[in-house]
């Protein structure tokens, strides 16, 4: 089956996603405890979009493989990823080539295809890589790889792993958001599947909505799958309908905007991801959940040109406060100014240490309250 086809159209379609970077943050290296996960997909298509590079960096060309398992119409996770890459072809010269879509059973073919075509960097995106990464990353030595995000303990030698905590901070003040701007005092969380990164996530959210709100209750359901908007819509419903959910968390790609479509069906709010996803559901949008991808490619690209990956990240966990906020569109005139104050509150309190930000991982999601 053939796997590429050749075009700019990618980045002619993400060109309206604007995605605003307003944080900038050290690196500090951390180990701690991680589960085993499993992963699965309903997603059975690969296509992949290659932009060549018409200019060259210290007298070559790169070549970066961004895998993912969804597309840029999550304008979220896939979205931003994509974004990111066209930054380092337009800023570095480096060729990309975009595989999206890559279902479960393909994606050791997929790395392993880009590895033996002397890719200097593969760039997988998302949790359910991480497997297929470490094993393709020790038969090629000599590729550098990113996994986004990984475990919190582990790397091979020639891959930089994204700390799974990386949101962590940014979903703790949606919930003391969302603990405030709730009229029913039950919120929902969907997600697209459960790894560590997500467990983090999920328990980070629900500690932000009780700091604010004690009365609150959070319902947090797990589609299994990415790219299943149906199933998304038909998740999302039936917490609105029957657990009286009025403020809704969609972390699950495509499957996110059957999530989205549900809450503007039932004139419910969401808080949506990585993306400024307010462009999708204008009206019902009360801020998202923010992820700063293109600063931390370029941190990872720089490495690579400079020919010191290996020493400076390769076989580290990398964990980065790159989680922040939207701004809230149509919902700032909503959003009293005592929860915004209470928000700079929140960011003071987590800088200076006064606040402590669970990362609570767990095999399962927590059952209904």
């Amino acid at each position: 089956m053939k796997l590429r086809t050749k075009g700019l159209s990618t980045f002619t379609t993400i060109a309206a996603l604007a995605i605003v970077a307003v944080l900038t943050a050290g690196i500090v290296y951390f180990a701690v405890s991680s589960t085993s996960q499993t992963t699965q997909t309903s997603t059975t298509t690969i296509t992949s979009t290659v932009i060549q590079s018409t200019t060259t960096t210290a007298t070559r060309t790169y070549k970066m493989a961004l895998v993912l398992g969804g597309d840029e119409t999550d304008a979220g996770w896939s979205a931003v990823a994509i974004q990111a890459s066209n930054v380092i072809h337009e800023k570095y010269g480096w060729s990309v080539d975009i595989s999206r879509d890559v279902a479960f059973p393909d994606q050791a073919r997929v790395l392993t295809d880009y590895a033996q075509r002397g890719y200097d960097l593969i760039w997988t995106h998302g949790g359910q890589f991480i497997g297929d990464t470490f094993t393709v990353a020790n038969n090629f030595n000599n590729t550098f790889f990113a996994q986004v995000p990984g475990p919190a303990n582990f790397a091979p030698p020639n891959v930089v792993s994204l700390g799974p905590s990386f949101q962590v901070t940014g979903f703790y003040k949606a919930g003391v958001l969302a603990g405030k701007m709730t009229k029913t005092n039950s919120l929902g969380m969907v997600f697209g599947q459960w790894f560590d990164y997500l467990s983090m996530e999920g328990y980070a959210f629900i500690a932000g909505v009780h700091s604010s709100n004690p009365n609150a209750k959070v319902y947090v359901r797990v589609v299994g799958t990415w790219g299943d908007p149906s199933l998304g819509f038909q998740i999302a419903s039936s917490l609105i309908q029957t657990k009286n959910v009025d403020i809704i968390v969609q972390i699950a790609d495509a499957t996110g905007r059957g999530v989205i479509t549900a809450a503007q069906q039932y004139n419910a709010t969401v808080i949506g991801t990585v993306g400024d996803q307010a462009v999708l559901a204008p009206y019902n949008t009360l801020t998202s959940v923010m992820m700063n991808t293109t600063g931390y490619m370029e941190t990872v690209v720089k490495h690579v040109m400079a020919g010191d990956f290996k020493q400076a990240l390769g076989g580290k966990v990398i964990n980065v406060n790159i989680g922040y906020l939207a701004p809230f569109h149509n919902y700032d005139s909503k959003v009293p100014q005592s929860v915004k104050d209470l928000l700079v509150a929140t960011e003071q309190g987590m800088q200076n240490g006064s606040i402590a930000v669970p990362q609570t991982v767990t095999q399962d999601p927590p059952p209904d309250p």
